[in-house]
Order: structure tokens, then C-alpha cells, then sequence
């Protein structure tokens, strides 16, 4: 995986609690849950940007165990796993979408009346953050090394609470 749990922190926090070495049910279920959102959107946002075979190649290269080295693809690497990441932004996205929650300073909120804020806010926010560091990812993946991508477009376009 390119980022882990701590991706979500500040403007995509889910409220995971820093550890402090004592036993946490709560903790540990949301560890779980996010990290299992990484492990299936985080393959999903790939294919979106990269196409089928180039997501194969370029994951192969992440999980080969030699030291080769490939500028390419650490200049990708490098890119996707800043703090605030593209990759971060799309899955907070589809986690609030998924559960319909609300997230406040101390992490997502649910109500037993299902009367909830609606999240579309904080989604929009984190969905057009990014579309802007996509933008720097598809100017990478234009250079001649890259060919052979298929950067699905919607990947760039901004979205809105109208769906305009």
C-alpha cells in the first residue's frame, strides 16, 4: 500500500485516536475499517489513473523486493504518498459516501434517528482537492517514459452540491 492510517489525519481525519498503548475496541475498529477501504480504493483510484496493465506494472514494482530503482515510478510513488495525498482524498471520499457520515474535529458522527448532517461538504472538498493534485499527477504521466496510460478523465473534473 502507498499510505496507511495516518493519511487520515486534520482535513480527512475519521477520528482515529493516537495510540497510547492502552487497549482500544473502538480504536482498533476503525484502524481496521480504514484500512480496509485503503486496501480495495486505494487499488481502485490506481486503475483510475493508470489503466488495467500500467497499475499491474506500476504495483509490481512497489511490491518487488529487490532495490531496483526506477525514477518513473518514485517520481509517482513520491507524488501519492505526500501527507495530503490524491490517493487519501479519493478514499475519505467514498468513506463518508459509504457510511453517510458526519465528520467533526473529533472524527465521523452517526445518529440512531439517522438524522445526520449530511456530508456532502467535506466529500466535495476532499473530491476537488484531488481533481487539483491529479492535475500534477497527469502532467508526470504525459512524459514519453509513461506510455502506455489510460488516465480516465474523470479524475479531473471538479464536482459540485448541484452535480453540475
Amino acid at each position: 500500500m502507498i499510505i496507511d492510517y495516518k493519511s487520515f489525519t486534520g482535513l480527512l481525519s475519521v477520528g482515529i485516536n493516537p495510540d497510547t498503548g492502552a487497549p482500544s475496541i473502538t480504536r482498533d475498529a476503525e484502524l481496521d475499517k480504514i484500512e480496509s477501504y485503503i486496501s480495495v480504493y486505494e487499488q481502485e483510484y490506481l486503475i483510475l489513473i493508470l489503466g488495467e496493465d500500467m497499475c499491474k506494472v506500476f504495483t509490481d514494482y512497489l511490491n518487488s523486493k529487490d532495490d531496483s530503482v526506477d525514477n518513473k515510478w518514485d517520481r509517482l510513488f513520491a507524488l501519492l504518498s505526500e501527507k495530503y495525498s490524491p490517493i487519501a482524498c479519493y478514499i475519505f471520499f467514498k468513506y463518508i459516501a459509504d457510511g453517510n457520515y458526519s465528520v467533526t474535529n473529533v472524527g465521523t458522527v452517526t445518529s440512531a434517528d439517522g438524522d445526520t448532517v449530511s456530508p456532502q461538504v467535506l466529500q466535495i472538498r476532499a473530491w476537488n482537492d484531488m481533481v487539483n493534485m491529479n492535475k500534477r499527477v497527469y502532467q508526470l504521466l504525459q512524459g514519453k517514459e509513461y506510455a502506455g496510460i489510460c488516465f480516465n478523465p474523470c479524475m479531473l473534473r471538479k464536482i459540485n452540491c448541484m452535480g453540475i
